[in-house]
């Protein structure tokens, strides 16, 4: 039935693979195309396009065309970099892969691939190995002969429409309460969001690249000046070493001892994730932290430049279960040490707009549920300190700047009360009794009690027919096998909302011609001329709140908008360790030259 419907609405269904050499990971290319090859579904014309042919569409008309890819963003990218038109109709099989079996099955690397997902359907194909070989011999071996290569993407074109057909069936026998024109509807709104993620992929970010040039010339010497540094303050290093017994004296001194998670071994744990958490409540783990990371790395990490000086890394949309993006931690300058996004810049005439929505997982959560109580909280200027003043914890009139801890714990406890976090996990990480902690968790649960009954009530109608689910179709589904966290079955509703609100603003922003360069959680980045700056802000906010009005029934969620029109700054106290840092590097002894790229 969904096929019928969709071969009503396009003149014509083009299956599209593309192959290309690329190093996105480690160098930051844009792909290279070799060759790109379609078939029709109604013509079965097939096209093997390279050479002169590669910037040219099969004939048609695209806007009447849809096309179905395995993972979009490939193939989006190498028509980008072709200077084709990116078209507005993709059927992408491996996100709708993911609706269909995120949960379901077993991940890991390639679980989600054309390959498994080809042969679960019971379709033969080539091997992994043998698609491995291909790859390789794509990538590395200029003397591959193109008609080999036209072959084997034939190949994957062809698995590729195998796969399609045995995917609308699937979809209509697991969906039977859904009809084809909201799953079609659904499926394009996300084949779109993965194509023009390729765009923001496309555009990168724009940084400094003298000040980059400079960071990473200098960054053994660098590395060298900081541990001195910092064990003149901290006394973790010995001799340079990292000393698991000045750490662990140091950890006692913070009084963090009883809190800190071991190893097998009984040592304490060091790992970036560990490390990263307690750096959000406390300054001296923060440094700590910064220094770290800078110093267990053997280059700069969070800037992957490409040949065009941008910095670029894949975004990975629809990387986690809520459907967020989920790019490497340290390949991504808005995922590394907040000190080191100094280093990224606008072009010279440009501006960067730094836009995200005020509170989003709280509006989100608000509007929903239709909680009014929460609604008119999240309405006021501060929800936190509302909250605190109208439970009693803090008198009348009281702001941030006077009860900061009240309104910091009232934050903390909110946003993990609404994701079912306990008691006792909230007074550890706050430092406050247990009582403390259920007293503010129940002044909460009090006060928005529409919001806990809704969510509850989504959690069980999951249990019982074993998935959640967006208003657009994302959904995660709970295996019957699986041991299940409650908490993220309380987290999913909100934070895949968010992520639909993302794609919805990314598609506005694209279509508007507004350069994006970057996705960050609840923002985006985008760069424009500085005398388009006003317009450009005004045409931002306005797409991002109605994106928000698309997810929320209607209702607003306020865009901040952040101008950068020289080097990216951060907090006063993150500011300070990057100018410590650069005042060692720039010392006339230390000081090499940066290099522009």
């Amino acid at each position: 039935m969904i096929l019928e419907v969709l071969k009503e609405n396009f003149d014509e269904i083009f299956f599209v693979d593309t192959e290309f050499r690329q190093d996105l990971k480690d160098k930051g290319e844009r792909p290279s195309v070799v060759c790109a090859v379609y078939k029709g579904l109604k013509s079965q014309q097939v096209f093997k396009h390279y050479g002169d042919d590669l910037n040219k569409l099969p004939p048609c008309k695209a806007k009447r065309s849809l096309f179905v890819a395995y993972n979009v963003v490939a193939e989006a990218a190498c028509f980008k970099n072709l200077g084709i038109t990116i078209p507005q109709n993709w059927w992408d099989c491996f996100i709708e892969n993911k609706k269909l079996y995120l949960g379901r099955i077993a991940g890991g690397k390639g679980a989600f691939g054309l390959i498994r997902t080809a042969k679960r359907y019971g379709i033969e194909c080539m091997s992994e190995d043998r698609k491995q070989w291909e790859i390789e011999q794509i990538l590395h071996n200029p003397e591959h002969p193109i008609g080999d290569i036209l072959d084997y993407c034939l190949q994957d074109v062809l698995t590729l429409e195998k796969v399609f057909y045995a995917q609308l069936k699937d979809i209509e026998e697991t969906f039977t309460n859904k009809g084809p024109r909201e799953i079609i509807q659904h499926a394009l709104f996300h084949g779109l969001s993965m194509a023009y993620t390729a765009v923001v992929e496309h555009n990168g970010i724009p940084i400094d690249n003298f000040l980059y040039g400079e960071i990473s010339n200098n960054f053994p010497m660098a590395k060298e000046k900081i541990v001195e540094d910092i064990n003149s303050r901290l006394n973790v290093y010995d001799s340079g070493v990292f000393s698991q017994k000045k750490f662990k004296a140091l950890v006692a001194r913070l009084d963090l001892l009883d809190r800190w998670p071991c190893t097998p071994s009984g040592q304490l744990s060091t790992t970036e994730k560990v490390i990263y958490k307690f750096a959000q409540e406390n300054e001296t783990i923060s440094e700590l932290y910064f220094c770290k990371e800078f110093v267990d790395s053997q280059k700069l990490k969070g800037f992957i430049v490409g040949p065009d000086g941008r910095a670029r890394t894949g975004l990975n949309m629809f990387g986690t279960n809520t459907g967020r993006t989920n790019q490497s931690t340290s390949r991504y300058p808005f995922n590394t040490a907040k000190p080191m996004r100094n280093i990224v810049k606008p072009n010279d005439d440009c501006a960067l707009i730094s836009a995200d929505w005020k509170g989003q997982e709280i509006a989100i959560a608000a509007y929903l549920s239709n909680d009014h109580k929460m609604i008119s909280d999240y309405r006021t200027e501060d929800i936190y300190m509302t909250i605190a003043i109208k439970s009693g914890a803090a008198p009348k009139g009281a702001i941030k700047a006077s009860h900061p801890v009240i309104r910091n714990n009232y934050k903390v406890v909110l946003l993990a009360t609404l994701y079912g976090q306990g008691a006792k996990s909230l007074a550890a990480q706050l430092d406050i009794s247990i009582d403390e902690a259920v007293k503010i968790q129940q002044d909460i649960k009090n006060r928005f009690c529409i919001y806990f009954e809704w969510i509850d009530s989504l959690v069980n109608r999951a249990m019982v027919r074993g998935y959640m689910s967006t208003k657009f179709g994302w959904r995660y589904w709970i295996s019957k096998e699986d041991k299940i966290n409650p908490r993220s079955l309380f987290n999913f509703p909100i934070q895949a909302h968010g992520s639909e609100m993302l794609r919805l603003a990314l598609i506005g922003l694209v279509k508007e011609d507004i350069e994006v360069n970057a996705l960050i959680h609840d923002g985006i980045i985008v760069q424009c001329k500085s005398n388009k700056f006003h317009d450009t802000e005004k045409k931002v906010s306005q797409i991002m709140e109605n994106a928000s009005r698309l997810v929320m029934d209607g209702n607003v969620c306020p865009v901040d908008i952040t101008p950068i029109k020289s080097n990216f700054k951060q907090d006063k106290e993150e500011q300070i360790k990057f100018e410590r840092m650069m005042t060692i590097i720039r010392h006339p002894s230390n000081k090499s030259t940066g290099v522009v790229a």
